[in-house]
């Protein structure tokens, strides 16, 4: 039996053979950071301050050869060969703080806008998530499309035919209730050390951290590309459009995907990605939406041979409650 010890909340966990760094910590109630659970996104990257771990297969834009040498692992795709100690790169994750519902409303067909206060101010970085707690036992995570800084944290949440989270957002919660919030967790876009444009891949609900990136922005171009099924999937069309008459660092592409035209050999998001201009690839490439989209996505940008940025996604997970 191994050993695994988290410095930054002075854990010591004792764990199973074949168990991974993220399983233990989320079984023994540690908020580490993470998102997709399965080597994909980055969002785990942690520093191996000790000890050996073999790494499950991953994605290569998720943690590469030299950040590995670097001492760098994925938690969620760590096993410890021997007692390890961890630290993840953020320090600023908040537990079960106390948060009251401001705002609950439609902003388009199925979809809602939950906007939170927490009892004291949580900093955040655009392009991160909070697991919230809608009710004892039932916590899920949503990316924040508040502007950075913000005293409140605004979420979009589509609700979902049978799921248990949304249907107590829909039906159960109302303005004042107290729910619980931890986090941030996840990849920060436009930090201070970031440099180049932002581009910006999103479909659904992945608008809202887009959001966020849009309103937090101080300089960079961005460029987002954003795709619906219908013409009515663009819900925050209005936002973006406004923007992009306001500002010409900021480009709009809104991309219907339901019908194709007869003789096209691409899908829409392919040739969207295969159309890019380089200079889009050079700074940092953030993909938002459901899994699927996220993936395939991922995977074209990463075959385009003039990316030399970094590859940053945000996968929306079904919980298999909801996916069955």
């Amino acid at each position: 039996m191994t050993t695994l010890r988290l410095p930054q909340c002075q854990s010591r966990i004792e764990m199973t053979e074949g168990q991974t760094v993220l399983e233990a910590a989320l079984q023994a109630n540690v908020p580490f950071p993470h998102s997709c659970r399965s080597g994909r996104c980055g969002a785990c990257k942690s520093q191996l301050l000790s000890g050996e771990v073999m790494m499950l297969q991953h994605s290569p834009f998720a943690l590469d050869a030299s950040e590995r040498t670097a001492g760098n692992i994925l938690a969620c795709r760590a096993v410890p060969l021997t007692d390890v100690a961890v630290a993840w790169r953020n320090e600023q994750v908040v537990v079960g703080a106390q948060a009251r519902i401001v705002a609950l409303h439609t902003m388009a067909p199925d979809i809602y806008r939950l906007v939170l206060r927490p009892d004291e101010p949580i900093a955040f970085s655009p392009g991160q998530f909070f697991e919230i707690e809608l009710a004892p036992g039932i916590t899920r995570s949503y990316s924040v499309a508040s502007e950075q800084g913000a005293l409140d944290l605004e979420f979009h949440i589509r609700a979902i035919a049978g799921g248990r989270a949304s249907g107590i957002l829909v039906r159960e919660r109302e303005l004042g209730d107290v729910v619980r919030v931890s986090g941030p967790f996840g990849t920060a876009i436009g930090d201070d050390q970031a440099s180049g444009p932002i581009l910006a891949i999103a479909a659904s609900t992945g608008h809202a951290p887009v959001q966020s990136i849009l309103i937090s922005n101080d300089g960079r171009r961005v460029h987002l590309v954003s795709f619906a099924r219908q013409h009515d999937g663009f819900y925050l069309n209005g936002l973006f459009t406004r923007a992009a008459e306001a500002d010409t660092r900021f480009t709009y592409q809104a991309i219907t995907t339901g019908a194709v035209a007869r003789g096209k050999s691409a899908s829409p998001l392919a040739e969207a990605i295969h159309q890019l201009d380089c200079s889009l690839l050079s700074g940092q490439v953030y993909i938002a939406g459901p899994s699927g989209f996220v993936d395939a996505a991922a995977a074209l940008v990463s075959a385009r041979h003039c990316l030399t940025g970094a590859i940053l996604t945000d996968r929306f997970e079904l919980s298999a409650a909801a996916a069955s």
